[in-house]
């Protein structure tokens, strides 16, 4: 089972003695922080025991599922790797798809053990001021959690500095990470979002995209541009005084009219109504 997340940087914060998700993987990263309690965690099929102060760091292909012993209080951060970047992910030897490689490479040769706990202890504290903010802000994120993820991962980063462990394996950005970077980046503009222009931008057929993204996502390029761009539209209209006429030509409709049409066919309702409920 795939979760798919539309939103760009998503937080979550709960306690559970039941943990409320089936084996899945994603297409996002997500950076999990055990506050409390104990249990089993099974990652691609492999166990290990978790405890307050845990931490894990997961990538889009990663499956996992945990085994609850004792009541669990996780903070989740998930996030979609643009977002740290501010635009297209071409390159795989960028920034920060460095450290996102970086990341991937330690925690899976679990020297993850080697971080002392004063630094978990800063990681903790500045997760918890994301889930803080994300609370007294109607559990929305803003450019002060952008900027707090980025410093979490740099200190998460750093952390493993004196771990005796200095292979390297590089991770390669999957050509699912940069379709959907690339639509993320582009979710305003429909003319680059055509199967033709995708087709062209990362030199494949145009069957041969649409096949690929079906079969990695669970659904087909279209209902993911589509439910991205309603997503947005969404947050828009919650967020905003912008007018109907404003959102349609931000999100590159033709018209109000054609961006109206695609609301109540998506929703079932129009955007006034939406907006006034």
């Amino acid at each position: 089972m795939k979760l798919i997340q539309f939103e760009a940087l998503f937080i979550r914060d709960f306690s559970t003695k039941i943990w409320p998700f089936p084996l899945h993987s994603h297409n996002h990263y997500e950076i999990m922080y055990i506050i409390k309690g104990r249990g089993v965690h099974i990652l691609n099929g492999i166990k290990s025991d978790y405890f307050p102060n845990s931490i894990f760091f997961l990538l889009p292909q990663d499956e996992h599922d945990f085994q609850i012993d004792e009541e669990t209080h996780f903070m989740v951060i998930k996030f979609l790797p643009g977002i740290l970047k501010g635009g297209v992910n071409n390159c795989s030897t960028d920034f920060w798809s460095n450290v996102l490689n970086g990341l991937a490479r330690k925690f899976q040769l679990n020297e993850v053990k080697y971080i002392q706990e004063t630094q978990l202890e800063k990681l903790r504290v500045m997760i918890e001021v994301m889930v803080l903010e994300w609370r007294q802000y109607g559990q929305k994120t803003g450019e002060v959690h952008i900027h707090l993820l980025r410093s979490v991962l740099l200190l998460l980063n750093s952390s493993f500095d004196d771990s005796p462990e200095k292979d390297i394996i590089k991770l390669e950005d999957t050509l699912i990470d940069r379709i959907q970077n690339y639509i993320h980046s582009y979710i305003c503009y429909p003319e680059k979002l055509t199967v033709k222009e995708l087709s062209m931008f990362f030199r494949m057929s145009e069957s041969g995209i649409r096949i690929t993204f079906k079969n990695k996502m669970g659904m087909s390029l279209r209902e993911y541009i589509y439910s991205l761009k309603l997503q947005l539209i969404k947050e828009r209209i919650r967020n905003s005084s912008s007018n109907f006429s404003e959102i349609a030509q931000d999100f590159g409709f033709t018209d109000s009219s054609h961006f109206c049409r695609f609301f109540l066919s998506r929703t079932g309702i129009t955007p006034m109504k939406y907006r006034k409920t």
